[in-house]
C-alpha cells in the first residue's frame, strides 16, 4: 500500500509551529510497511483542503490528514473532506453522544460550536479521541481511504496509535518494514560508504546515510513477510558491516546521544562530571535531561573567564598566557582537573569561540577544543565549526557527548 501525508494548518505555513506529526506519521507508516510517496501543506480554507485530498486520492491507496478538526470556524478540514468526496457534512450521532458525554464529564456544557466536531462527511466513520475532544474520520470510496486526526500531536499520535493502526494492519498483505540506525564517528560520509562498498548497492535490506554532527547515521532497512525474518535480515546485514567499517561503530539505535551515554556509564558504573567555557552548561545541562542522571552526573562547572579556569579549576596562569584559553593545553586542564576536583571517573570539556567576534588568525570562530578525561589518560580534538553563535554552542555541546560516548566504547 501507499500513502500520502496532508498537514492542515495556516501557522504551518507562516512557520509559527514545525510540523513533527509529518516526521512521526512517516516514521509510523514505514514501521507498517506502507510507502510514503509526497507529503504536503495546506492552509485552513475548505477550497484547498478538498483539492489537496483530490489531488492525493488520484495517487495514493491511503491519505492522512493531520489538523483542522476543532470547534472554531478556521476548522474545516471535515468539510473540506466531504467536498472532496462529493458528500455533505452531518451530524454523526455516535459521535455526537460520545463527544456530549465527555463535555459532562469534564463539567463543560455541550454547545452548538463544540458539538460542531461531531459534524462528518456523510458516510464516514468517526474514530474516538483518547485525549481530546475532536472525533478523527475514516472514509472510504473505491479502495482508497481518507483518514484525519486532530493537528494537537498528542492527540494525533495516541489516535493513531489506539484507533487507526489496528484497522490499518487488517488490510495490509503482511509485509512489513523494519530498519536499524547504526551510528559512526571518526570516518566521512564518502569513506564510509567506499568502505561499504557493493554493501550500498543491496536491495534488501538497502543502505543509507544521514549526516549528523559528529556522526554518520547509516540506516539499514528491510522488507519481509514477517517481523521476524525483517530482524533476521538486519542481524547478517550488521554483522557484515561491523566487518568492513566496526572500528567506527559507536552505537545502535536511534535514542538521543545523551540517552546512549547514560546508559553506558550506568552500565560500566561510571560517573562523569563538565567543565565548560564556549558551551555555558549545556553539556552538563542536556545530560541531566535523562532522568535518574543523578547516579552519574556528579556535577559541572561553568567557567567562562580566565579567573575561574584558574581557581576553581587550576588551569595554569602559564597555558592561559602562553597559549589562550581557547586552546589544547587549556581543554586538557579543564577536563582532567574537573574529573579530579568533582571525583568523576571522567571529565569532560568544551572551549571555543562561538562569534561572531573574537577569534584569532589560526583560531578563527568556530574553533572548538573538546577534551575527554580518564584515569588513563586525557585526550583533546579540535574542530573547526560553522553557524551562528547559537549554531555553534548547539554543535559542540553535541559533540562533546559524542566524544564521550567514543571513550566509553573504549573503556573496559
Amino acid at each position: 500500500m501507499n500513502a500520502e501525508i496532508i498537514s492542515v494548518g495556516t501557522e504551518l505555513l507562516l512557520g509559527q509551529i514545525v510540523d513533527t506529526n509529518a516526521g512521526y506519521l512517516s516514521q509510523q507508516l514505514a514501521k507498517l510497511g506502507i510507502d510514503l510517496y509526497r507529503r504536503s501543506t495546506v492552509g485552513d480554507n475548505r477550497q484547498r483542503i478538498a483539492d489537496a485530498v483530490r489531488e492525493s486520492l488520484s495517487r495514493a491507496e491511503i491519505v492522512l490528514i493531520t489538523g483542522g478538526l476543532g470547534p472554531t470556524p478556521d476548522d474545516v478540514t471535515a468539510a473540506g473532506i466531504a467536498d472532496a468526496f462529493g458528500v455533505p457534512l452531518v451530524r454523526h450521532p455516535e459521535a455526537e453522544k460520545w463527544l456530549t458525554d465527555l463535555l459532562l464529564r469534564r463539567g463543560i456544557t455541550p454547545s452548538q460550536t463544540l458539538l460542531k466536531q461531531a459534524d462528518l462527511p456523510e458516510g464516514a466513520s468517526w474514530l474516538p479521541n483518547p485525549v481530546g475532544t475532536a472525533p478523527g474520520i475514516w472514509i472510504e470510496r473505491d479502495g482508497k481511504i481518507a483518514i484525519a486526526m486532530p493537528g494537537v500531536p498528542a492527540e494525533m499520535e495516541a489516535m493513531f496509535e489506539q484507533e487507526v493502526i489496528p484497522r490499518l494492519q487488517k488490510r495490509l498483505s503482511g509485509e512489513v518494514l523494519r530498519w536499524r540506525i547504526l551510528r559512526f564517528s571518526g570516518i566521512g560520509e564518502s569513506a564510509l560508504t567506499d568502505r561499504l562498498g557493493e554493501l550500498m548497492q543491496n536491495s534488501n535490506p538497502t543502505l543509507g546515510t544521514l549526516v549528523k554532527p559528529g556522526e554518520i547515521w547509516l540506516r539499514v532497512a528491510a522488507k519481509a513477510q514477517t517481523e521476524g525474518e525483517a530482524n533476521a535480515m538486519l542481524d547478517e546485514m550488521e554483522a557484515k558491516i561491523r566487518e568492513k567499517v566496526g572500528e567506527w561503530l559507536i552505537a545502535v539505535g536511534e535514542e538521543p546521544i545523551e540517552v546512549l551515554v547514560g546508559e553506558k556509564l550506568k552500565a560500566k558504573g561510571l560517573t562523569i562530571a563538565t567543565a565548560e567555557s564556549i558551551t555555558g552548561g549545556s553539556v552538563c545541562s542536556t545530560l541531566i535531561n535523562v532522568p535518574g542522571s543523578s547516579l552519574y552526573v556528579r556535577g559541572g562547572v561553568v567557567a567562562y573567564c580566565n579567573a575561574v579556569k584558574m581557581h576553581l579549576l587550576g588551569v595554569p596562569w602559564e597555558v592561559l598566557q602562553k597559549e589562550g584559553a581557547v586552546s589544547e593545553s587549556c581543554a586538557w586542564w579543564m577536563a582532567s582537573q574537573v574529573r579530579v576536583r568533582l571525583k568523576a571517573h571522567i571529565g569532560v570539556a568544551t572551549t571555543g569561540y562561538a562569534g561572531p567576534t573574537g577569534g584569532e588568525p589560526d583560531k578563527p570562530v568556530g574553533t572548538v577544543f573538546i577534551a575527554v578525561s580518564t584515569p588513563a589518560e586525557t585526550r583533546v580534538e579540535r574542530f573547526q565549526l560553522r553557524g551562528t553563535r547559537q549554531q555553534i554552542r548547539e554543535r559542540a555541546t553535541y559533540l562533546a557527548l559524542v566524544q564521550v560516548l567514543k571513550v566509553l566504547e573504549r573503556t573496559q
